[in-house]
């Protein structure tokens, strides 16, 4: 059968890379039922939403300006688009316009039975240059932010539009410029409001003519019968809005034997990854946690396979074993292990509103819960506002309750309590915080920021020295945690759901989190968009607010009970002498006392967003550096282990002369600001105090050196600190690290400034 091409069809491949979702789209629904291919045929609700916006604004256009519209046929009429493109008329715009030509362009490969689909463009608009007509493609988009992948879609309008002129002999050109109109930054999907993005269309048009000239006669030459099927493929977490993953999840099915199992359900796994793995006739789970000792070093597997080789075949192993079993680290420094006061927060973010859909907290203290849970029915911001203030309330008054209890005790007293925040998913934490920036406006959230600053105290910039590093690191995502130390026998994905199902399973925690039908997700347990819309939008089978309420609440206690087995497992192995798991070294909680959210005025607040901004930075850092040196690496902020050929003395310093690794060759840190060198151990790397002592810089090579050879300068300054000569006697010659640190030089500058502007108002 003919295979045939369509705009949403570009647009899928940009977005997802999906050869298996682009060949299928190329087929018919008649041959795809024939083979069989099942697919979910249900409107999306982000489908349902595009087309309702598109709508407004289309309609919101016509009340306003000269447009062509399609009225009820699905197209405009032909007639109407040839007078439209020869520049007869008066409309500027015309909707739905169709931009099929008769012919293939050139660009395309050579496709066996191909044919292109009708392609209708939202809106065309017609500007006159030099009497000629000239030809904009607009696509309208209920998204905040226009992506790569909606404007290859524009561009390949584009493409077909140009060739449609020429066919008809119609001496009119496409702009070299297009646009997307999408929802408002301060507006909502429910309106008929529209931003414009507009962009060059000739990066893209590259980009289309590339995939259209050399990847899809590929795809297209994959053989897809009853019986056969040649497509590659792969899950991941963005798949869950593809209409084929209930077909593609049946590879995955935990009823199929390990040796059937494909080896997409192993988490952490990158298309490209797979495809090494596939190369080498690694095809199942079996086969990768039983044949794949090695396959880090084979040739052509890449980088990201190469350097998470390790911890995919643990991760293999577990679920060919179905139980959890030992990750490839042995400890994290992310998360403490002890807590007396334990918050648990959690947040859903709708992104066609852009703002908070719930809002969770849970306290535990002595064995006394509290919750407080809020589920946001409407995007209205005054709701969300509020809902933050309630929640950040209760949570500062609660840390307040701490401080007083450890300010009456001496700072080695037994009874001084320890108190941390906990989050699931690291995006949990970005809602929340992107949700407080947009209600700077708002007073009673500005003078939150103060108490903000006040949980995680600037040294630097208020020198207290008991606020010191990572004794303060107020909050964990859990998720990062169970991901370092464990191996987890899910597919895909370490979600809520199937790392607390797993746990439960094993005998480790009592109750997992196990969403209802509406709730449940296949790679994700944060709320669904279609939940949301639903209870947004009004529509008449909508989830109850108190069945999300109890979704919300299911999620906190599971949370809970993940964070109590993860310090009771630590104290088993301290107890057994083993090495304990979590290493995050806290100090009792403590307030900082410089500012006075009640007595705050205008300039305390400017101090209090820019210190924020600092300890944001600062944090961002002290997480990354508490990963594994070999994460660190991997990620290219640092270099290692090092071998120390020599150290050569300067009248500045020294130049320590080192030979880099094999796996650390294409890591680059040139020019790089707060280098520091170290044995690479968060011990020594988690006190920003240390870091002046550990300062270095990277040398240009000398001119017999090799591509293995690094030269590292560092001051006298820095070679006669204490800490610099324990590490040169300790380390010797091996094991030696380059890691990249935090650099503020604004905040300092900021912060006296505004010091000189209260100085001079007083």
């Amino acid at each position: 059968m003919s295979k045939g091409l369509s705009g949403s069809t570009i647009k899928s491949w940009f977005q997802y890379r999906c050869e298996r979702k682009t060949r299928y789209e190329l087929m018919n629904a008649t041959e795809r039922a024939s083979i069989p291919i099942g697919s979910d045929t249900r409107e999306q609700s982000w489908a349902i939403l595009g087309v309702d916006y598109e709508d407004r604004v289309v309609s919101k256009l016509a009340r306003q300006r000269q447009v062509h519209l399609n009225g009820s046929e699905i197209c405009l009429p032909t007639a109407i688009t040839n007078a439209f493109l020869r520049g007869e008329g008066s409309k500027t715009f015309a909707a739905q316009v169709n931009v099929r030509p008769k012919q293939i362009p050139s660009v395309f490969g050579e496709i066996a039975d191909f044919n292109l689909r009708d392609t209708f463009a939202d809106l065309v608009r017609r500007d006159f240059i030099d009497g000629k007509p000239s030809f904009t493609v607009i696509d309208i988009k209920a998204t905040r932010a226009a992506r790569s992948f909606h404007k290859t879609q524009v561009a390949y309008y584009a493409i077909l539009l140009s060739q449609v002129l020429s066919e008809r002999k119609i001496e009119g050109t496409v702009s070299q410029f297009g646009e997307i109109w999408r929802i408002p930054d301060n507006g909502d999907a429910s309106g008929d409001g529209y931003q414009v993005d507009s962009f060059p269309l000739a990066p893209y048009i590259r980009l289309v003519e590339s995939f259209v000239g050399q990847t899809l006669p590929k795809i297209a030459a994959r053989e897809v019968s009853p019986g056969t099927d040649e497509t590659f493929f792969h899950l991941y977490f963005k798949c869950e809005q593809c209409a084929y993953l209930t077909h593609c999840l049946t590879a995955i099915d935990p009823e199929r034997p390990p040796n059937k199992r494909d080896v997409s359900a192993v988490a952490g796994l990158s298309h490209e990854g797979k495809r090494a793995l596939l190369d080498h006739g690694i095809r199942s789970v079996k086969s990768l946690a039983e044949r794949a000792q090695g396959i880090g070093k084979m040739d052509g597997v890449g980088w990201s396979l190469s350097r998470r080789a390790e911890q995919l075949i643990a991760r293999a192993r577990a679920i060919n074993a179905g139980h959890i079993q030992a990750g490839a680290e042995e400890q994290t420094f992310l998360m403490p292990p002890r807590s007396d006061v334990s918050i648990y927060l959690l947040a859903d973010h709708d992104p066609v509103d852009d703002g908070l859909a719930t809002l969770g907290y849970l306290l535990v203290r002595d064995g006394t819960v509290e919750e407080t849970i809020k589920v946001l029915p409407t995007a209205d911001r005054k709701a969300e506002a509020d809902a933050l203030i309630e929640v950040f309330s209760k949570v500062i008054a609660d840390l307040q309750i701490v401080d007083a209890h450890n300010q009456a005790l001496s700072d080695d007293d037994s009874g001084a309590l320890f108190a941390h925040i906990y989050l699931y998913e690291p995006s949990e934490a970005n809602a929340l915080q992107n949700a407080v920036k947009r209600h700077l406006s708002d007073a009673r959230i500005r003078t939150g920021l103060l108490h903000l600053v006040r949980i995680f105290p600037p040294e630097e910039l208020v020198p207290e020295p008991e606020f010191r590093g990572m004794n303060h690191l107020p909050a964990t995502a859990v998720r990062t945690v169970i991901e370092q130390l464990f191996a987890v026998p899910t597919a895909v994905s370490y979600d809520l759901r199937q790392v607390s199902q797993a746990m439960a399973n094993d005998g480790l925690i009592p109750k997992p989190y196990a969403p209802s039908e509406p709730f449940h997700r296949p790679f994700s347990s944060l709320l669904s968009i279609e939940v949301t819309r639903g209870i947004r939008e009004g529509r008449k089978d909508h989830v109850a607010i108190a069945d999300v309420e109890d979704d919300v609440r299911g999620r906190l206690n599971a949370l809970r009970e993940i964070v109590e087995w993860l310090q009771k497992d630590n104290r088993d192995r301290t107890d057994r002498s083993e090495r304990p798991t979590l290493r995050l070294n806290k100090l009792p909680f403590r307030l900082q006392a410089t500012f006075d959210p009640l007595e705050a005025g205008d300039l305390d607040i400017l101090r209090a967003l820019e210190l924020l901004e600092n300890r944001a930075g600062m944090l961002d850092t002290l997480i990354r550096l508490a990963k594994p040196a070999s994460s660190r690496r991997d990620s290219g902020n640092a270099i290692g282990p090092l071998f120390l050929i020599g150290i050569n003395k300067t009248k500045m310093g020294r130049v320590f002369v080192f030979r880099r690794p094999a796996e650390a060759m294409d890591v680059d840190l040139e020019g790089g600001l707060g280098l520091v060198l170290s044995d690479g151990s968060p011990d020594v790397l988690l006190d920003p105090r240390r870091w002046p002592d550990l300062s270095c810089q990277l040398m240009d090579p000398g001119p017999n050196d090799d591509t293995g050879m690094l030269r590292v300068g560092v001051w006298n300054s820095v070679f006669d600190s204490p800490t610099m000569k324990d590490l040169v006697r300790r380390l010797d010659r091996d094991g030696w690290w380059i890691d990249r640190t935090f650099v503020d030089f604004n905040s300092p500058k900021v912060a006296r400034f505004i010091d000189y502007l209260a100085g001079e108002a007083a």
